[in-house]
């Protein structure tokens, strides 16, 4: 029985870690770090960047499941997260969350470098302190103004191997920036009550639509426009064009069908496209050197 209990406050401590969020950071900032480097990074620097970013995006996501408690509890998609589940206390989350945060930034400071441990604690405070406190419960705009505080990672990766940032760096944290909204639109429109519920990223439905159109324009340019500018090939070229097109016609299609296993789909979809995407960089950097 006590292994049990050991096993389940274990699994619940990951569960507010969201690891499936923390390996779409790895994917971007680990691509970043291979487009800097022209090839291998360090692999000291390889392995310590990852493990300090993993560990801060970890708290940044404990520290929203606290916050977001209250909402997590009104919601069927996160009702049973732990928090409001009951199975772990405010406290337990909260201290967890900062200690991570703590070993985060002192592998990135002692193993990495200063500039790179100081713009990883710049994201955790946007996400947390702008994004989580100030804008997520204000306004519907929330997901656009949001955005950057998950699109860190490639200039944490870029700065962390090369000690500067360029317009490349910029280029890979647009291309996040401008993925997270639409992103997250179609996990609102899929799950319409639960965000209306709780007044979370409600913006008239049919404007949201449209604008999940204007911004997969211009993701997909921004993804397009890397080739030249970061000096990839046609192996990132291809996959760009096909995760292109899938995203656009996605995002097309539930513009003119009011659909929420279309928004699902997108959902999905989206989530495949920023991984094969920047794992596509990452291959093309290497088969191209």
């Amino acid at each position: 029985m006590e292994l049990q209990l050991q096993r389940t406050a274990w699994t619940d401590y990951l569960a507010l870690a969201k690891p499936r969020v923390v390996l779409l950071h790895l994917v971007t900032a680990g691509a970043a770090m291979f487009l800097a480097a022209k090839g291998w990074p360090p692999i000291s620097i390889l392995i310590f960047t990852l493990v300090g970013g993993a560990l801060m995006v970890s708290s940044s996501n404990a520290l929203n499941c606290y916050i977001d408690r209250d909402i997590d509890g009104m919601m069927v998609r996160t009702r049973n997260r732990p928090l409001p589940a009951g199975r772990l206390r405010a406290s337990q989350a909260m201290a967890f969350g900062v200690v991570i945060a703590f070993i985060g930034l002192l592998i990135l400071s002692r193993l990495v470098s200063l500039a790179a441990a100081a713009m990883a604690a710049g994201a955790l405070i946007y996400y947390i302190v702008v994004y989580t406190l100030w804008l997520k419960r204000r306004t519907s705009w929330s997901a656009v103004a949001g955005s950057g505080a998950g699109a860190f990672p490639p200039l944490i990766g870029w700065i962390a191997v090369t000690g500067t940032v360029s317009v490349t760096p910029f280029i890979l944290f647009a291309i996040v920036a401008l993925w997270s909204p639409p992103h997250f639109w179609a996990l609102a429109i899929s799950r319409r009550n639960d965000f209306q519920n709780v007044g979370l990223g409600v913006m008239p439905e049919r404007n949201t639509r449209r604008w999940i159109i204007v911004f997969s324009f211009l993701l997909v340019a921004a993804s397009l426009l890397l080739v030249p500018i970061a000096h990839l090939g046609f192996l990132y070229l291809g996959a760009a064009c096909i995760l292109g097109f899938g995203f656009l016609a996605l995002a097309l299609r539930l513009l003119y069908r009011d659909d929420s296993r279309t928004a699902r789909r997108l959902f999905s979809y989206s989530i495949v496209f920023l991984i094969i995407l920047f794992g596509a960089m990452l291959i093309d950097r290497l088969v191209f050197l």
